[in-house]
């Protein structure tokens, strides 16, 4: 396939065509930084090495900040202030996700993690002073887990930590001050892990690479009932469930944590009622899509798939592991039955780690792409106008 790509400006938009084939680029640092110019490229923390993050407010003055690993940001001149000390090993921090939670119910926005060295799930207490020590305490140890998502699956209204074991599916929910497991396969994992209805029955379901399970009536002593309906190969986090192409049907769309390509699945019928599932690349010219978001980034009404490649995700040793690093949009255009690549950064050491965060940081109305990586920690600041 050989997508468009379009740059959206604040009062035009200019459709460049490029070759899915080209000779394979240089490695990221040697390749000049280009940012669309419907962003502004800030760099956070150029030293950073983190490969996740996340947004809340940290500090409760009313604004939001960020939390990179060993660090959270103070807004707005992101002002650094420590957390604790966090180990490496073999080129990765054992800081595999930054899901802000209030796990102890203090007022304090805690950050709840995860690894796949140490095989657990974790949370660091927020002291409630800009410098104060950030205590770990560890909840579970699931098994190797490549990085987590946060998701309402109960339905209560507050965020589930999910996270993306390999062996296993289990989620946790809040209660009494902790994080509570709750088992839903313990043999049944894989690398890639996503929420959304795929039946669309208006409970949410787990999203596995070898299928998902069924979320019952009672998320929590129900059971998930699985369905094999496909095989997706080493995805990436998340897996999306969305209905792209307007049908009333769910679509799955996803990237290859490890390997070329991005794909999705169209949902069908057949004439049984049974389920059908239609497999199409989207593009395949960029490798290591381990971080993928559902977001309205440009506000039309149409979400679009925000996703970026991850760098060196098995230290350079994956296909196209030394190759430039990328991020872009991906979005359906239903007149034209396929999705249509805008690039919002190519080159240099902009990446998009193992999960990037989409969110109105500045508070001006409009979406903005938060994105760490061994590369640094860097922010895409949407400069579009703010709709009245």
């Amino acid at each position: 396939m050989n997508p468009a790509i379009t740059f959206i400006t604040l009062i035009t938009l200019i459709t460049f065509t490029m070759a899915l084939s080209e000779p394979a680029a240089p490695p990221p640092f040697e390749s000049p930084l280009v940012i669309n110019p419907a962003f502004e490229h800030i760099t956070i923390a150029a030293d950073s090495d983190f490969e996740a993050c996340g947004v809340a407010d940290f500090d409760r003055d009313g604004d939001l900040d960020i939390v990179c690993g060993d660090t959270w940001y103070e807004s707005p001149d992101w002002t650094r202030h420590p957390i604790g000390l966090i180990r490496s090993v073999g080129g990765y921090r054992i800081d595999f996700a930054d899901v802000p939670m209030d796990v102890d119910g203090d007022g304090w926005i805690d950050v709840v993690s995860c690894s796949w060295h140490d095989r657990g799930v974790f949370w660091r207490r927020n002291p409630g002073t800009p410098d104060g020590d950030w205590k770990m305490q560890i909840i579970d140890r699931p098994g190797n887990m490549e990085t987590a998502i946060g998701a309402d699956v109960d339905g209560d209204g507050r965020l589930d930590f999910v996270p993306n074991t390999v062996n296993a599916t289990v989620w946790y929910s809040l209660s009494n001050g902790t994080l509570v497991p709750h088992m839903v396969s313990a043999d049944r994992g894989g690398h890639g892990v996503g929420v959304g209805d795929v039946d669309g029955d208006g409970r949410p379901d787990i999203l596995g690479p070898d299928g998902w399970f069924r979320g019952p009536e009672d998320p929590i002593k129900g059971q998930w009932v699985f369905h094999a309906d496909w095989n997706l190969g080493g995805a990436g986090i998340a897996i999306i469930a969305h209905d792209f192409d307007g049908d009333g049907l769910q679509d799955i769309f996803w990237g290859m944590g490890h390997d070329y390509g991005l794909h999705w699945l169209k949902q069908g019928r057949h004439t049984d009622g049974s389920r059908t599932w239609t497999r199409q690349t989207v593009d395949s010219s960029w490798s290591q899509a381990h971080g993928l978001v559902l977001a309205d980034l440009d506000a039309d009404g149409i979400p679009e798939v925000v996703t970026g490649k991850r760098r060196h995700a098995h230290n350079g040793h994956d296909p196209g592991g030394e190759d430039q690093l990328t991020v872009c949009t991906y979005r359906f255009d239903r007149d034209q039955g396929r999705f249509v690549r805008t690039m919002l950064a190519n080159g240099g050491s902009v990446g998009a780690g193992h999960y990037p965060v989409v969110i109105d940081l500045d508070g001006d109305g409009d979406l903005d792409v938060i994105l760490p990586g061994k590369s640094g920690l860097h922010m895409l600041q949407n400069r579009r106008t703010p709709h009245p």
